[in-house]
This record gives structure tokens, sequence and C-alpha cells, in this order.
């Protein structure tokens, strides 16, 4: 009889020591102590109350390991910044992760516009959202990204827009977005366009780049976009200073003879084709310029006004452009 009262009062310190602990592990560290904490996308229960435990939020991670897989949310955490209190109980931590509770994160509007090289948006990027420049770069240079996203270059796809970024993306995140935003945007009919022209979906972004450097007004896109594609089938040089520009690196008000004879791929008035790559973003005037040219016409030549409208005059023949240049060079010193 003794000996059972031993293990009774044995039984009952061992209960009462599991309640007491069981007490412990539910109960908040309490404090008041607020605490933001960050659920990384792919977080699981372990990785979550491991985090939650080195934070200070709840007293054991077994215990909270245990609570998520009772309360059935041990694979619903969402990913997201969260401001917890050390006073909450883990149940209403484990919820607000379930639920997607999170706070509203800083955000930052970034305004880019059309017709930027690689380099320029780059620098509007990391001005803009504090995001080191080589940081953008090293994003911007990795093949592994470029092939995930389905796009030959990096180059010609930051679609210009305005965008609101939040604070805590990375650079590799800011640039997949622009791309996809771009790639939402297009007119699945183009694509059929494109081919209908001979064109390919990376070549109408290159030809499209460069519409978008020569037109100033989106009714002539058009009509310079039919340019283009008259003297490939013609088998002509394109012979556009926006190319000549892209490989000298800056833009000139004006080039010269030394200028457009500046040995680079991107020169069009050197090689014939288009050039191996986009020489900036198009924006969806000048991919619908490109998708429907104005080939008809069978213009040829142009050359802008120099009135300030940011106008052109066409032309058909060598003559009727070298008489439009001197209608549009008139006054000129």
């Amino acid at each position: 009889m003794k000996r059972l009262s031993v293990v009774v009062l044995l039984l009952l310190a061992a209960g009462a020591s599991v309640l007491a602990a069981w007490r412990w592990c539910s109960s908040p560290p309490g404090g008041g102590r607020e605490v933001v904490f960050v659920v990384e996308r792919g977080w699981g229960a372990s990785t979550a109350a491991r985090a939650l435990k080195d934070s200070g939020l709840v007293r054991s991670s077994l215990y909270l390991l245990y609570r998520a897989r009772s309360l059935g949310v041990s694979r619903d955490f969402q990913a997201g910044t969260y401001l917890f209190d050390s006073s909450m109980p883990p149940d209403s931590i484990l919820m607000a992760m379930a639920r997607g509770d999170v706070i509203p994160e800083p955000t930052h509007w970034v305004t880019v516009p059309e017709g930027l090289r690689l380099s320029e948006t780059l620098a509007v990027l990391s001005a803009c959202l504090d995001i080191p420049l080589d940081s953008l770069e090293d994003a911007a240079a990795d093949d592994s990204l470029v092939a995930a996203l389905g796009i030959p270059w990096m180059e010609g796809h930051l679609f210009p827009e305005t965008y609101e970024f939040a604070d805590t993306l990375k650079a590799s995140e800011v640039l997949a977005r622009m791309v996809c935003t771009g790639l939402e945007r297009r007119d699945p009919s183009w694509e059929a366009c494109f081919e209908s022209l001979g064109l390919t979906g990376a070549s109408a972004v290159i030809l499209a780049s460069i519409v978008e450097r020569e037109a100033k007004l989106d009714s002539e896109r058009p009509a310079i976009a039919g340019v283009f594609l008259n003297r490939l089938a013609a088998g002509m040089r394109l012979e556009s200073c926006a190319t000549v520009q892209y490989a000298l690196g800056e833009v000139r008000e004006r080039l010269s003879y030394a200028d457009i004879r500046t040995e680079s791929p991107y020169n069009t008035y050197l090689h014939a084709g288009l050039p191996p790559g986009p020489i900036c973003s198009p924006g969806l005037a000048s991919l619908e310029a490109v998708a429907h040219p104005d080939t008809a016409a069978g213009y040829l030549f142009f050359v802008s006004r120099e009135d300030g409208s940011g106008s052109h005059l066409f032309a058909r023949t060598l003559a009727g452009h070298h008489a439009n240049i001197r209608e549009a060079t008139q006054g000129r010193d």
C-alpha cells in the first residue's frame, strides 16, 4: 500500500509538472514588446516556429509546431511583414500568419518613360528605390533570370510604366515585375502580325525600339515602322540615326559623318538588317506600330522637321528625300 501511494504521488507530481510545462509553453513571453516579423515565401511551420522562438515571441518552437498542426495551418502561412506583440498567445500569432494579417509595406512610386536604354532605366530605379546600382546591373546580366522570364535579353524588355514597388523587393524581383508587366500588356494578336511580316517576337522588339527612338508623334509611328520594313524588304540598310547614337553611347543633337562611320554592329548605316538587340525599351504604341505598320504608302525615307513639331517628312524616292531635307532644314545656319 505504501509503495502504491508513492507511485500515485509520483504520477501526480509528474502530471503537475507536465501541466505546468504545458501552461508555460502555451502562455506568451509577456512584456508587451512589439516585434516586426517577416515570413518569407515557402516557409512551413517548422521554419516559422524556430524563427518565432528566436525572436522571443513564443516560449517553445515544439509547442508552436504542435499547435500549428492541431489548428490545421501548418502549410498556410502567408509571406509578408507582420507586427506581433510578445504578449500575444501563440494561437493568435499562428492564425494571424494563416490569415495573412500583414502590415502595409513602405512603397515607392517610380515612373520609367519610354525610350530609355537599359543603363538609363537601371539608374532611374536605383535612384528611386535606393537599390545599389551594381545589384540591379548584376540582376540584369543574370542569364538564369533572363531565361526564367522567357526573354532573349533584358535590354528592351523593362516595360516603361509608372510602378509602385514595395520597399522589400530585391533587384531581381523589380526587374522581373517590369518584364512581366510588358509581356502581359501586349495584345496577343500581335504575334501573328509579326509572323506575317517575317518578324520573330525578338526582332519585333528590336524594330519597335528603333521606332521608339525615331518617332516623336504616335500618329507617325506606323509610317516610320513601314519605312524600316520597306527598306528591309528592298535589301536596303536601315540607316537609323538612333542606332548610331546607341553605338556611340550618347544622344547627339546632330550626327557627323565621322559618327555614322563608327564601327559597331548597332550602326545600321554600315550593317544591313536589324541590329543584334534592342536599343531601348519601346512602349506599347511602338510595338503596335510594328504589328500594324503603314507599308502600303511605299515610303523608304523620312527626315525630321526642324520646327520643333516632332513631325517628319516622308518620301518614296531618293530625289524626294533630298527635297524634303532641303525643306526641313530651311533656315539652318
